[in-house]
């Protein structure tokens, strides 16, 4: 018994038990000549491992190297630059003996590497190790699968205007297989609180930054942007394989041991390294982010999902998503439930403290009390986000004692009919049309932009009564020449209307613009660059129609006067409908009084009606008057 025990490697695959029963530097040379033989350090998945591109495939790239800042990562001196080296050095570290902590061991903080290592290279049998921090982490025996979540657009801060992603993991534990109890990847740039916004700007923008992978349980995110923030979260399941979805976590896992990477707000972002660490499950060349792109942004990379099919049958990898809604959509939802009567108690609570008490209050009837109250306290604490006075109505304390002795309510919230951001227009547009101009003759029109959606678009799947439009480009085509007719660099607007119909549910619309366009539609080469903003007011009277009026604060610079930068004031009225679902309209009238620099006062006036054909595209009719009229039909694809 004593031999058979002793002896088992004699009948069975070698079996290594610690480091000075084997011959380390032979088997090391072994495994290193296969992987030479096999180029694995070649290989699109190790470089996928070791964040690896070429020059110009990612921001800050002037060589082949790593995204990858963090030294930590890397096992050998070399290996930010070096994917052989690397490998060398990894393959060292995964044959060293088993210490006392197991999870500093390169097979569990770095098991992606590992777990696809021993698939691709002949090992011999290795002593057996347990990973508890990634084992308890992971909980692969429970895990059902990963989601992606598409946060919605938060305008009042310029690094959240394209929305977010996350990544959470999915599982049927007893204790935390509920949503918001599951564990939820994040990547964001290491900021410093201190700085100012100009500073902050040219930071993100310019790669001050540093970002990292971070992972909380899923209602701190949940928290932050639909309850703080009041942004919708869209959940999408992702069809992927178990041994797809493995290799992702065992990545996420290496990329949570605080590995750093240098943060750029327009592409290395949140988005594309989201996408990056999808890609990890496949270990062929398969990308989801565009080599050589300029921008990422996630509802982009949703889309992109939306595209991979699976299967022969064109199944996507993206399955079908689901609304998690925020604080103010839920209030819109419940005050949108309530009669006309139950609406005017509401109304009476919110401005009289003392209304609780009142018999007219008390003599409804207990359903209509419990639907009231529950109304109010969402609406106090939709408020609290606002930061606005909540000392006219009653206390919280004192709702709660009083709904605690009503009825409870089975809350239904039926948010079927609201689109989901893939069913809406993509994000990139590209424009071509007839121009009719009474005093330049026609044209062509050609153009694009960049991203994202605007007033005038379909709304499916994006923030409703708002715009973020950025880098759009218009060049017109003459027989003898073309000319550029407007750079617009952003044009970000936001419409605040008050669906609630409640007293005190009020914010500001406002908007800002810049770029570079025309001074006046009789005159190709005369253009001008601008800066605008100001903010306003917005009603609906319909549900179809927002009427607004804006007070703007423009500065403009025209190359063909003297007097240089001016800048001015310049009120707006406008109107918009949407008399059927595919037909839109919209007119808006601008009188622009300059109050430094060169004296001007002119007029703009425009006519636009939108019909939809399909998802991705759309016609226009444009009708522009500055001095001159200009009429432009005009055919959209998004992509």
């Amino acid at each position: 018994m004593i031999f058979f025990a002793q002896g088992t490697h004699v009948f069975a695959k070698k079996k290594i038990p610690d480091a000075d029963s084997f011959n380390k530097k032979e088997i090391l040379f072994t495994l290193w000549k296969q992987a030479q033989e096999l180029k694995i350090y070649d290989h699109p998945y190790w470089l996928k491992l070791l964040h690896f591109y070429s020059i110009g495939e990612t921001v800050g790239q002037w060589g082949f190297k790593s995204d990858i800042v963090s030294q930590s990562f890397f096992l050998s001196p070399l290996g930010k630059t070096d994917p052989a080296e690397e490998l060398k050095s990894t393959l060292k570290a995964l044959l060293e003996p088993v210490n006392e902590k197991p999870d500093q061991h390169a097979r569990c903080k770095f098991i992606a590497r590992f777990k696809w290592l021993i698939t691709k290279l002949d090992f011999p049998e290795l002593t057996k190790i347990t990973c508890p921090l990634f084992e308890r982490w992971a909980n692969l025996k429970e895990a059902t699968g990963i989601s992606v979540v598409f946060v919605s657009s938060f305008l009042k801060n310029p690094a959240s205007t394209f929305g977010h992603l996350l990544i959470k993991f999915n599982s049927s534990n007893r204790y935390f297989g509920h949503s918001l109890l599951r564990p939820t990847l994040n990547f964001g740039a290491i900021v410093n609180p201190d700085d100012n916004p100009f500073t902050y700007a040219l930071r993100g923008i310019f790669g001050g930054y540093e970002g990292r992978f971070t992972d909380e349980r899923f209602y701190n995110f949940n928290h932050v942007y639909g309850e703080n923030e009041l942004r919708d979260l869209w959940e999408y399941p992702l069809n992927f394989s178990t041994e797809q979805y493995h290799r992702i976590t065992f990545h996420a896992w290496e990329l949570l041991q605080n590995v750093q990477f240098n943060y750029y707000f327009f592409l290395d972002n949140c988005a594309y390294r989201m996408a990056e660490l999808l890609e990890m499950a496949w270990t062929d060349s398969t990308r989801i982010n565009q080599s050589g792109a300029f921008w990422a942004i996630p509802v982009d990379v949703i889309f992109k999902l939306k595209k991979i099919s699976i299967d022969t049958n064109l199944l996507s990898l993206l399955g079908k998503p689901s609304l998690i809604p925020s604080r103010q959509r839920k209030l819109q939802t419940r005050t949108a439930q309530l009669s006309e009567l139950e609406h005017m108690h509401l109304r009476n609570l919110i401005e009289n403290k003392n209304y609780l008490d009142s018999n007219d209050f008390r003599n409804l009837i207990e359903i209509s009390q419990a639907k009231i109250i529950d109304v109010l306290l969402d609406y106090q604490q939709y408020q609290k986000t606002l930061e606005t006075d909540l000392n006219k109505g009653p206390k919280s304390s004192k709702l709660l004692s009083v709904r605690s002795k009503l009825p409870i309510i089975e809350n239904e919230f039926n948010f079927e009919k609201t689109k989901s951001p893939t069913e809406g227009t993509p994000p990139m547009r590209f424009r071509l049309g007839s121009v009719y101009n009474n005093f330049l003759g026609p044209s062509l029109e050609t153009g694009v932009w960049a991203n994202y959606h605007d007033l005038l678009g379909e709304e499916s799947g994006h923030l409703l009564n708002a715009e973020v439009v950025t880098l759009d480009l218009k060049i017109q085509l003459r027989e003898d020449s073309f000319e550029l007719t407007q750079f617009q660099l952003f044009n970000i607007q936001k419409y605040a209307l008050n669906p609630t119909g409640i007293s005190g549910d009020f914010d500001w619309s406002w908007r800002t613009r810049s770029g570079l366009e025309r001074n006046d539609l009789s005159c190709s080469p005369c253009r001008k660059f601008f800066i605008s903003g100001g903010l306003g007011r917005a009603s609906s009277i319909s549900g179809k129609d927002v009427e607004h009026v804006f007070l703007d604060f423009y500065g403009e610079t025209d190359k063909e006067t003297s007097s240089g930068f001016s800048w001015g004031y310049a009120p707006h009225l406008g109107v918009s409908w949407n008399p059927i679902e595919i037909w839109k309209i919209r007119i808006e009238r601008g009188w622009f009084q300059s109050l430094k620099g060169q004296k001007n006062t002119y007029n703009l006036t425009r006519f636009d009606q939108r019909i939809t054909i399909s998802q991705n595209w759309d016609i226009r009719l444009e009708v522009k008057q500055i001095k001159n009229t200009e009429g432009i039909l005009a055919i959209h694809f998004f992509w």
